[in-house]
């Protein structure tokens, strides 16, 4: 009896646009800025909020792409994370559920003592530009996560929405890739979304989000040893951290194969000099994953060879890619903080281009 009910909240999908003009009038030299931001559920609202109505390079965003949004979360005040921001920017805003969440979240975040109102999670597009229509693409979950500890309905899906120009469409994608899953499955999670990009028709196209391009099969444990193990024969230690920049060569080449295989560049788009997550033993949320997920043995080994970059290497796992745009500038802003407060695990990236 419920069946219908459910498929139609994770199908489902919240917008706004009634704060959106019609149509955006630019100069023609002014170029357009976006952001991609996982801002780690919105559990750190005020911190959140502070940053994006203090620091310029996001308050001023035309798109803002947005990753892990929840909607009635206890772990993120049971707020409407995506409504509550775009009211405060004066943004319309389109929200893509992933998940029904039938738990209090992930490993550090069980103790809020708040329950579930809704139990929403998602993605979502921020918009100063008018907005056409939009639609989701499936990304099929490599493990069933209602078996996880987060246990929860759905999976992932990009969100496409269709944006008006003065001289036409451009299509924007929001997407997250799997994190818990080999390289492979993240590329076929990517062509589904590049295939339904290339039914819209729309030549245009920009194209972010965190792509989780960690260079690792987080799928299971046996994957995982068996991935380091080569990783260490073929690069060793220290190699195998320099991987993590650079993504695109070895470990994750088939997921920017299939944006490059769209017509999708990612030069120029996404900054290659800065990482935009780190892996930081001296965090005490990702030192309690990561005893949780490591055996004690190897824990240690990792904390020793890791004492060279003060137990924190940066990786790069969040991009851009963009198709009949000119990109003018990319950047990756510093780890976010607000009155001391960390904002998200992720740092937020910038791209600005014409179109």
């Amino acid at each position: 009896m419920l069946r219908a009910d459910i498929d139609r909240v994770l199908d489902g999908f919240e917008w706004d646009l009634s704060a959106l003009p019609r149509p955006r009038m630019l100069p023609a030299d002014a170029p357009l800025r976006a952001v991609a931001w996982n801002v780690e559920r919105g559990k750190r609202f005020s911190a959140l909020m502070g940053v994006l109505q203090n620091e310029p390079w996001l308050r001023d965003a035309d798109l803002l792409m947005l990753t892990e949004v929840d909607i009635g979360m206890g772990r993120s005040g049971n707020r409407n994370v995506p409504r509550e921001l775009a009211r405060a920017l004066h943004m319309g805003y389109v929200f893509a559920n992933y998940h029904l969440v039938l738990a209090p979240g992930d490993l550090a975040e069980r103790d809020h003592g708040a329950d579930n109102q809704l139990g929403l999670h998602g993605a979502a597009l921020l918009t100063r530009l008018p907005v056409t229509r939009f639609w989701g693409v499936a990304l099929p979950e490599f493990t069933d996560k209602f078996h996880s500890l987060e246990k929860r309905l759905g999976s992932k899906r990009a969100l496409l929405v269709e944006v008006e120009l003065p001289d036409g469409p451009l299509l924007v994608v929001v997407v997250h890739l799997d994190p818990f899953a080999p390289p492979n499955h993240r590329a076929a999670q990517l062509r589904l979304v590049v295939d339904a990009i290339a039914r819209t028709g729309i030549e245009r196209v920009l194209l972010g989000g965190d792509l989780n391009t960690n260079t690792y099969h987080l799928g299971s444990k046996a994957g995982l040893a068996l991935d380091i193990l080569h990783k260490l024969l073929r690069f060793g230690f220290d190699g195998t951290v320099r991987q993590y920049m650079t993504p695109e060569q070895v470990f994750e080449r088939r997921v920017f194969a299939a944006l490059a295989q769209a017509g999708l560049r990612t030069e120029g788009f996404t900054d290659p000099s800065a990482g935009t997550i780190h892996y930081d033993l001296n965090d005490p949320e990702l030192r309690h994953k990561s005893l949780a997920y490591l055996p004690p043995r190897v824990f240690a080994w990792l904390e020793r060879k890791l004492q060279p970059w003060g137990g924190c290497v940066p990786m790069r796992i969040d991009h851009f890619a963009g198709r009949g745009l000119s990109a003018v500038r990319a950047l990756t802003l510093p780890p976010a903080r607000h009155e001391g407060m960390r904002v998200s695990d992720h740092a937020p990236i910038v791209v600005e281009f014409r179109a």
